[in-house]
């Protein structure tokens, strides 16, 4: 025997309204953990682009046009020394160890580059842990956080600067190097969201439980 059928309706709209609540209770549940482990993902993956990553930063001595133009000359001939520099670096460890080796033969390179341009400006090179702000380059992004750079610092070095990344080697030549991790590549490359299609049907559902939807 049915025993619904023998309730009136009036007496089964609770037990439906507690159903829809205690399905919306679940679902708030289980969006929270998703939530919390999609922020968890993502802050994992955006500290591992930090630990795996070796920028560049040039400090111009300011931003008047010769000092910009003589921070891009200096830019060009450390540049043209990195190849050789992190020919053998496997990892980012290993290219910072490189660089580590060549500083001096870089502080001599941009100290030349300078003098050849006839200024008269100290030049300052150093390896260093630095916090950085989120940046776009146009055909990658990086996270903000706190990552290992070759500073560079050009007289004052009060004028605008440049970044860029020497590991992987994102900025020198041609290259099309990449991480080691998908979730890295997807976070730099790819404009990565923590999202899927569950996640997306989990909101409509909570939606709908709400009587929003």
């Amino acid at each position: 025997m049915d025993t619904n059928r023998l309730q009136p309706a009036g007496a089964r709209r609770p037990l439906i309204r507690r159903g829809a609540a205690e399905l919306g209770a679940a679902l708030g549940l289980v969006l929270t953990v998703l939530l919390t482990a999609a922020l968890w993902y993502g802050e994992q993956t955006r500290a591992a682009v930090c630990a795996d990553t070796l920028r560049l930063h040039i400090l111009a001595n300011s931003n008047s046009v010769d000092d910009q133009l003589l921070k891009l000359k200096v830019r060009d001939a450390v540049l043209e020394e990195m190849p050789a520099i992190l020919q053998n670096a496997a990892t980012k460890q290993e290219a910072e160890t490189a660089v580590s080796g060549a500083l001096w033969r870089l502080q001599q390179v941009a100290q030349r580059t300078v003098r050849r341009a006839g200024s008269s400006q100290t030049v300052r090179v150093r390896l260093e842990q630095a916090d950085f702000a989120a940046r776009d380059y146009g055909s990658f992004r990086l996270p903000a956080g706190e990552y290992t750079a070759l500073r560079i610092e050009l007289g004052a070095a009060a004028g605008h600067n440049w970044f860029c990344v020497l590991y992987p080697e994102l900025c020198v030549g041609a290259s099309q190097a990449r991480y080691d991790t998908p979730a890295e590549n997807a976070l730099v490359f790819g404009r990565f969201e923590v999202r899927s299609a569950l996640w997306d049907e989990l909101q409509r559902l909570a939606a709908w439980a709400a009587g929003e939807g």
